[in-house]
């Protein structure tokens, strides 16, 4: 294992730590190797989801809502942009439209279907600005 593998193995064991102190485990629960799935609410009560990925062979992937994190979108912490409107856009073998993200997102209520950001975490301080941000959510409005 390379110098670079061993310190991506560190940061992913790392963030994990946080997030299972400033989160909790999503409903959905965690899978064993690749992701794990969290809930948390914002200083406000708003209730923000957000998934990991953890796998060997991943990068430090924190996937989050695009509406939550429209504030960090301005390039200091590396990001792509998953629109909901290119799901289901590729076919699999079995002739079926494939979701076409991270399997762990498909299921949970507030991220499978919506459009998402990909941040690609390369130190703590990288999380600890998404998770400064996320903390200051604020519940909608009802009418």
């Amino acid at each position: 294992m390379s110098a670079a593998e061993i310190d991506l193995t560190n940061l992913k064991r790392a963030i994990v730590m946080r997030l299972d102190c400033e989160a909790k485990e999503h409903s959905k629960g965690h899978q064993k190797s690749y992701a794990n799935r969290y809930s948390m609410r914002s200083s406000d009560g708003a209730l923000i989801e957000l998934m990991f990925e953890k796998g060997e062979k991943s990068p430090a992937n924190l996937w989050v809502k695009e509406d939550f994190v429209r504030d960090l979108l301005d390039g200091r912490i590396p990001f792509t942009i998953s629109s909901a409107s290119k799901l289901y856009q590729t076919v699999g073998k079995t002739g079926e439209k494939q979701y076409g993200r991270h399997s762990a997102l498909e299921d949970m209520m507030q991220l499978g279907k919506a459009d998402l950001v990909c941040f690609a975490l390369r130190s703590m301080a990288d999380l600890d600005q998404i998770l400064a941000v996320l903390a200051q959510v604020t519940r909608p409005v009802r009418a």
